[in-house]
């Protein structure tokens, strides 16, 4: 917003909430009929919600055309829904697979390459995380987000059990076919085998990692910046893990921006969009100047930063460049997907926590049907 003001003269005001109040204040703060927002942060799987609700603005005739060759084309599909483009892609992520070389080696443990043909299986993975930690290693294994639906459809996607919505509406509930069952029954595993850990948050998975306690961790590009900055942390990066006999996938996307159908400000609305989505360096600055962004241009000068950080991240570029062309899912525009991430976290959480992954899945697939029932077509 500062960059911006400084190239538009134009002054922007900024009204945040906690993360988790996010979505369900935008509804609240339209509900009323006069919000009081011209741009609002909008998590893309929230699209088609806010295309019911009436909240968002089209885009089409403002940027379907300029964003071609400047954004990637999966984001700007992405951002669209019933044929019209209805925000503005900002960020990407991918997923990779952090290691501790220092604990790797204390239990001479290889380290895993770089390169995606290096990629592992979740059983490879999970066998020399436990020699790791009969090595020393506190905590073998953790993924960052622990349970949340962004990180985790992938186990079920990779057997392919699908990401738990089918049909030409993504209305019709499968987060119990055998693809979802086997996932769960392995997620649930390595915390029953001690291999991953019931008791940290996803918070509190940074703090282990570059405490040197914990030895393999799956997460986002955007540690990279913390644990360049941690203390005798000798890491590695590999390509995010598959099951075997299934295919390699990784989670995808990020934030994107929405002007308001009702935006008091509409054409400046529209030029804060252009700023932070089309333009090279307003990408950089939207997508945090480290993050990944939808912007071809800007996501490139990222990259090639990366190597320059740490000798350790050479390669890292290709793999995450490889990844977003090869292997990158995005969750499912459903009119229903605050109820599915809402219940399949929960899941998840259950399973951790011990809970039988059948009768969990089973037990989703019933709350779901009932809760879809009551979504209007």
């Amino acid at each position: 917003m500062d960059a911006f003001e400084k190239v538009s003269g134009k002054k922007v005001s900024f009204e945040g909430v906690p993360f988790s109040d996010l979505q369900n204040t935008i509804v609240q703060r339209f509900r009323t009929g006069n919000s009081g927002i011209d741009v609002l942060l909008v998590d893309p799987t929230y699209v088609p919600t806010f295309s019911k609700l009436g909240i968002l603005a089209d885009l089409t005739s403002a940027f379907a055309e300029k964003s071609k060759g400047t954004l990637f084309p999966s984001d700007v599909q992405g951002a669209t829904y019933n044929g019209k483009m209805l925000s503005m892609p900002i960020g990407e992520s991918t997923q990779l697979l952090f290691f501790n070389k220092k604990l790797l080696a204390q239990a001479a443990v290889e380290a895993p390459g770089v390169s995606p043909d290096a990629r592992l299986t979740w059983d490879k993975l999970i066998d020399l995380a436990k020699k790791v930690q009969k090595g020393g290693a506190e905590i073998g294994f953790g993924f960052e987000q622990v349970d949340r639906y962004y990180q985790l459809q992938i186990l079920p996607e990779s057997l392919g059990g699908g990401p738990g919505v089918k049909g030409p509406d993504l209305l019709t509930v499968d987060v119990a076919n055998d693809a979802w069952l086997q996932a769960g029954k392995w997620y649930g595993s390595i915390f029953a085998d001690g291999v991953a850990s019931r008791g940290p948050t996803g918070a509190e998975m940074l703090d282990l990692f570059t405490a040197g306690r914990l030895a393999f961790l799956v997460g986002g590009p955007w540690l990279v910046a913390a644990f360049n900055k941690a203390d005798g942390l000798d890491y590695g990066v590999a390509p995010h893990p598959y099951f075997t006999g299934g295919k390699a996938v990784t989670p995808s996307e990020s934030w994107h921006f929405g002007v308001a159908a009702n935006a008091t400000n509409a054409d400046l609305a529209l030029e804060f969009l252009n700023y932070a989505g089309l333009d090279k360096d307003g990408s950089l600055f939207a997508s945090d100047e480290d993050g990944l962004s939808a912007n071809i241009a800007a996501s490139a000068e990222v990259l090639s930063r990366i190597p320059q950080q740490n000798p350790n991240l050479k390669g890292v570029d290709s793999l995450i460049r490889y990844e977003l062309a090869n292997t990158a899912v995005r969750r499912p525009r459903t009119l229903g997907y605050l109820q599915l991430e809402e219940l399949v976290t929960r899941a998840w959480s259950d399973i951790r926590n011990g809970s039988e992954a059948a009768q969990t899945f089973t037990q989703l697939q019933s709350e779901l049907e009932r809760s879809f029932k009551r979504i209007e077509r």
